[in-house]
């Protein structure tokens, strides 16, 4: 019996496929059946020969899908762009690494931030095996990490899955945030940690609450992910993502222009589509700032970057009709805002002479790097293409060295930022034509977006078109302090917060984003 339905599965299949090819406007009569466009890397930019991933798995070998150890963040080469976005892939690699019937993401060694209260107020909720990690859509305004895609906005696939975001701590984090609360930490900046001496006080009052710190070495860590429904994503690219199980809001959508939430949960598996890696390490209290995307997320604007042979090569923007967040990739109008979350009743609004729908997604800086001018972006690349190619680089070194059918192959390190020296960020970015290469200027691919978590505000769009438009531009403060409050947003209402037990009080309204089933 099995395999005769097996048969007939792969006849629809074939039928299916044949009648999409048939089709004479070219429409796809069932997205279940249609590859998802891709990004494509150029391949002949210059090997890093030296990186081998072996010394990063746990047994020594590259594993298929195997587990990867975490950066050592103590032992920090604070040297070349390169160490920085090593840094970033490995960690990411181990974030995503299986343990225990999971990954890494979802054990003990995390926990969810919880969106904001009546109170404003964040808690902490420690993983459980039994437990379902919880996801809301975009909530707050951009310095929340439920407003990622912009100032509220929400963002949704061209599928019609609404985009879902979690936000995670790790351990050392939490412990970091815990004894600042009760003004228990044993070193005098009390900025995060970055050495040794500073690691070991929050272990020490980490062992005086009976915890112990389970990889300590990778210091403070903060994650903003995103994710989609996996039962809109195409039949044949389902197993290219890494997927969890998750809470997120119902709504009722009976109306096109507003959606309003039922108050009920319901548990979905959710695809990871995007995800912020900020960690401290040594001689970088600002903390490193990477993000990475699915392949199949969106077309990427053109670029430059230079090959082997010390060529200058141009990219043509990203064509085809099918990304995940973008169905024709060549409309000129793009990233346009169609709905935000309400200020009544928490209901996704439809904008003004719109209806709740998705919109074409672009990713207008391939790699973090303004794409309209050759401006040295860092003191190490004298140009917007040497600063690409390093990129492409380390992505092509990584993702090569994985074994086929590695589901982690499938996603793409944009690039990643910090500040010149590791002082306190200014807010500006790198720049010897503005004169701006003070310490505390934003290094690296200074100008970093993520196309599903700051769609809206990426450097050429409309909203924030400035030359200073890097991370640091809203995660610093006026008195340009190198301090937690600073630097993450949701620091201040963590220490509001509390870390939600099984008994622990919670707020009414929070309760159906912040629960387990």
């Amino acid at each position: 019996m099995k395999k005769t339905v097996l048969k007939f599965s792969e006849i629809l299949v074939l039928f299916l496929l044949i009648m999409t090819s048939c089709n004479k406007d070219n429409k796809v009569i069932s997205s279940g059946y249609t590859t998802l466009d891709y990004t494509k890397l150029p391949t002949d930019v210059e090997k890093i020969p030296y990186l081998k991933l072996n010394n990063w798995f746990v047994h020594a070998n590259v594993i298929l899908n195997g587990e990867v150890l975490p950066a050592n963040s103590v032992a920090f080469n604070n040297g070349t762009n390169i160490d920085f976005y090593e840094w970033s892939e490995q960690m990411f690699l181990w974030i995503t690494s299986p343990q225990d019937s999971t990954i890494v993401l979802e054990t003990r060694e995390f926990y969810t931030v919880s969106p904001p209260d009546s109170l404003k107020k964040r808690n902490l909720i420690p993983h459980h095996s039994t437990k379902t990690l919880s996801a809301s859509v975009n909530i707050m305004k951009l310095d929340s990490e439920e407003g990622q895609a912009g100032d509220g906005d929400v963002l949704m696939s061209k599928e019609g899955s609404l985009i879902y975001y979690i936000t995670f701590v790790n351990d050392v984090y939490a412990q970091f945030l815990t004894a600042g609360k009760q003004d228990s930490i044993k070193y005098p900046n009390k900025k995060f940690p970055t050495t040794q001496t500073e690691l070991d006080a929050i272990k020490a009052f980490a062992k005086g609450n009976g915890e112990t710190l389970k990889s300590p070495n990778t210091l403070s860590m903060e994650l903003k992910t995103s994710w989609v429904d996996l039962a809109t994503i195409p039949t044949v690219n389902k197993t290219d993502y890494i997927t969890v199980k998750a809470n997120v809001p119902i709504y009722d959508k009976k109306i096109d222009t507003i959606w309003t939430p039922t108050g009920n949960t319901e548990t979905k598996t959710l695809a990871l589509i995007g995800m912020h890696v900020v960690g401290s390490v040594n001689g970088h209290p600002e903390m490193i700032w990477a993000t990475f995307e699915h392949q199949h997320n969106s077309p990427s604007l053109g670029y430059k970057y230079i090959d082997a042979n010390k060529q200058t090569r141009t990219i043509a923007a990203d064509t085809g009709d099918n990304w995940l967040l973008n169905k024709k990739s060549t409309d000129t109008v793009f990233n346009i805002v169609n709905m935000k979350y309400g200020k009544t009743d928490n209901a996704i609004e439809a904008k003004a002479g719109k209806t709740i729908t998705a919109s074409n997604t672009k990713r207008i800086n391939a790699f973090g790097v303004a794409y309209d001018n050759d401006y040295a972006p860092n003191n190490e690349n004298n140009s917007t293409a040497a600063s690409n190619s390093q990129i492409i680089a380390i992505n092509n070194t990584v993702r090569n060295q994985l074994i086929k059918g590695d589901v982690r192959k499938n996603y793409i390190f944009i690039g990643a930022t910090w500040t010149q020296k590791g002082a306190a960020p200014t807010g500006k970015s790198y720049s010897v034509e503005r004169k701006q290469t003070s310490p505390g200027v934003a290094v690296g691919a200074s100008q970093l977006a993520n196309s599903t978590m700051e769609t809206y505000f990426q450097y050429g769009a409309k909203k924030f078109n400035t030359s200073n438009a890097s991370c640091f531009a809203c995660h610093s403060n006026s008195l340009h302090q190198n301090t937690p409050n600073a630097l993450s947003h949701i620091y201040s209402e963590l220490k509001l917060g509390t870390i939600i037990t099984a008994n622990s009080p919670i707020d009414s309204k929070a309760l159906a984003t912040i629960s387990y089933k």
